[in-house]
């Protein structure tokens, strides 16, 4: 339901600034959103990869049905930093879209842009674990 939320979130306030009347700080506030909550979660990552509580190891703990070994939970830590630099390139895409004239590059990027972005970084992390990390522990 929250990915179908995130999706429609920008179309929704393109529409609205297209056939509403809406005030220019209105839009902005509504623009702005899906950079500030990219801003939010990149802070968050940061924050939890400098207290050693990484937000990623966090979620792969809870969610895997298997206990996760040390050498793994160190790994997923360490690719943090990966994951910290992908929403870096995140925000500042969300930044250039934001300011951007185009509202339409806005809504693609906005809705589900940002999905493929993630999507690719996700598929090299996948490689890089399966062809790397354990490249030498028979797994």
């Amino acid at each position: 339901m929250r990915m179908i939320l995130s999706i429609l979130y920008a179309p929704c306030v393109y529409f609205a600034l297209k056939y509403f009347g809406i005030a220019m700080d209105e839009v902005l506030y509504m623009k702005a959103f899906p950079l500030l909550l990219s801003v939010s979660i990149t802070f968050l990552m940061i924050v939890s990869y400098s207290k050693k509580k990484s937000m990623i190891l966090y979620f792969a703990q809870k969610f895997s049905k298997v206990d996760i070994s040390e050498d793994e939970k160190e790994y997923i830590h360490n690719s943090t930093l990966f994951w910290i630099a992908v929403s870096c390139i995140n925000v500042c895409i969300h930044t250039f879209v934001f300011f951007d004239i185009d509202e339409k590059i806005w809504v693609f990027y906005s809705s589900i842009g940002w999905y493929f972005l993630f999507l690719v970084a996700g598929m090299f992390q996948f490689l890089h674990r399966k062809f790397i990390f354990f490249k030498d522990k028979n797994v």
